[in-house]
């Protein structure tokens, strides 16, 4: 059987509208969006319980993210830019950092990445 993720998106732009109608084809994704001009649009976030926050990067305010993964640092956050064809994803993955060698090994953990 497979995972449903709960994804949110986050703007009510054409770029986060776009995202969203092509997700809401796919199978294993519960689809909800948020305007982020609500006056209690961060309290839907919080109620929504995602696993994934969708945004547009050109749109939101970079605080926005610090915010958001400070408070659920589970939380997968994928800023979209469709200008430049890119995604920025974040997440508050937290690891133990205890010597320099655990700094040492996140960072070229996160080269691998790249």
């Amino acid at each position: 059987m497979e995972k449903t993720r709960r994804v949110v998106l986050y703007g009510s732009d054409l770029v986060v509208s776009t995202v969203g109608a092509n997700l809401r084809e796919r199978a294993g994704f519960q689809i909800l969006q948020i305007d982020p001009l609500l006056p209690d649009a961060l309290q839907r976030l919080d109620a929504a319980h995602p696993e994934v926050v969708l945004f547009d990067l050109a749109s939101t305010q970079p605080d926005f993210t610090v915010a958001v993964l400070r408070k659920h640092p589970g939380l997968l956050l994928i800023g979209v830019d469709l200008k430049t064809d890119k995604m920025l994803v974040m997440s508050g993955e937290e690891s133990r950092l205890l010597t320099t060698d655990d700094l040492v090994q996140m960072m070229e953990r996160g080269q691998s990445r790249g």
